[in-house]
């Protein structure tokens, strides 16, 4: 019997046993450890049968049936849609691309979702930039929950596009914002089929408005004792929305949006984020600019905001900062709703004389930070620190130095 065979032996043996189990108690000894230890062996077995996968690709003993792809055969032989079986070819490819990927992965130390996410970046106009960062972005998305390590990941791709890598990746920017499109027909019953794409920053418009709007009618309905399900909900607000519109006078003036850009200092030339976390290039925000106001933050370091542009005048904007800076609930069992939809709270309560700073704020969604059993007791505020006009100079000095070094100092070696 061939090695390989050898081993599918063991692996069929090892998963009879798992099933052998049956049902298990909810007291069961180690039921946690088993749950998500069972998810990461699923992950390293994709990192392990990888060079197989591209072996029979390449082999085309696929093909002596008379399938017309690899795919094709992958998934009549498996019983998986033609999606499914490309998605392993396509996983098994870009590992075989992504060697320190494919070690974390094999540590269970980062999942296939990673591979996914790395692939995204590894495109062919950043190859060169990605093989020598990757072993840079493995380190640090190890460490950080999904939603982070997406960020990162954008950061390092809007980064290496304006290196002058992405040329290719900026038409396909310009081809996104205009390709937006909405599609509403009606149905034989008279009911109306919404579906659309719109552009990233099209979209933050959208939903801002859309959840603040299903946010009121989810107050309505509370304050009614009505139980409409948040997809109702939704359908509502979007109903709403266009009754507005139509209501509005010709001549009113239509209120800005706003957007929040995290930046140190003038970062946004290059980079930018909006409030939901998604990071965009600043060419997306070009169409904006006439008709919203961008609001910048500025950062010394990962948790001190020093300042919060001038540019709008209105209350809340200690709120924003701390919303900046936490960009989610943090709470430490890693829950990633977006700060927008979360609270801002006193970590030491204003009862025990904790002061209402940034230092002493934090963000945390409603769950998290309204019930008693939930919410995370332990944490400890920031030092308080000086904030001020000085301040907020010397920060805009250390960036601009930074940014100075940064422009002088020669590319690595590969």
């Amino acid at each position: 019997m061939s090695t390989l065979l050898d081993a599918l032996a063991v692996l069929r043996a090892a998963v009879d046993g798992v099933l052998a189990l049956g049902d298990v108690s909810e007291g069961e000894a180690g039921l946690h450890e088993f749950v998500v230890g069972v998810q990461r062996e699923q992950d390293r077995l994709v990192a392990g049968v990888a060079p197989a996968v591209r072996s029979w690709e390449r082999s085309g003993v696929w093909g002596l049936d008379g399938s017309l792809s690899a795919a094709s055969r992958l998934a009549v032989e498996t019983r998986t849609s033609k999606a499914t079986a490309r998605q392993v070819l396509r996983r098994a490819r870009c590992l075989g691309q992504m060697p320190a990927t494919t070690a974390a992965v094999a540590e269970g130390v980062l999942s296939v979702d990673h591979v996914d996410l790395f692939a995204r970046a590894n495109r062919p106009h950043r190859r060169e930039l990605f093989a020598r960062d990757e072993a840079v972005l493995v380190a640090a998305c190890g460490s950080m929950i999904w939603d982070d390590a997406v960020r990162a990941v954008d950061y390092w791709c809007s980064r290496a596009d304006a290196d002058g890598a992405g040329d290719d990746a900026k038409q396909r920017d310009a081809d996104r914002r205009a390709g937006a499109q909405l599609h509403a027909s009606s149905t034989l019953d008279g009911s109306v089929v919404v579906s659309g794409v719109l552009d990233p920053v099209g979209g933050e418009v959208f939903l801002n408005e859309l959840d603040r709007l299903e946010h009121l009618l989810y107050l309505s309905d509370k304050a009614s004792v009505a139980e409409r399900s948040s997809p109702q909900r939704r359908a509502a607000a979007l109903i709403e929305m266009a009754t507005r519109s139509a209501t509005a006078p010709a001549d009113g003036r239509r209120p800005k949006p706003l957007f929040v850009a995290h930046v140190g200092d003038e970062t946004v030339r290059n980079l930018c984020e909006l409030a939901r976390g998604t990071v965009v290039a600043p060419g997306d925000l070009a169409d904006w600019l006439d008709d919203a106001v961008i609001e910048t933050v500025l950062f010394d370091g990962p948790s001190t905001v020093l300042s919060v542009s001038q540019q709008r005048t209105f209350t809340g904007k200690l709120r924003r900062a701390i919303e900046a800076r936490d960009r989610r609930c943090q709470h430490p069992a890693g829950c990633n709703i977006p700060a927008p939809k979360c609270d801002i709270d006193h970590i030491t309560p204003w009862s025990q004389d904790g002061p209402t700073s940034q230092f002493n704020g934090r963000v945390e969604c409603t769950s998290h930070n309204r019930h008693r059993n939930k919410h995370d007791h332990n944490a400890s505020p920031l030092p308080e620190q000086r904030v001020d006009r000085l301040e907020t100079f010397r920060a805009r000095i250390r960036w601009a130095l930074l940014r100075h070094q940064e422009q002088n100092d020669p590319e690595p070696a590969g």
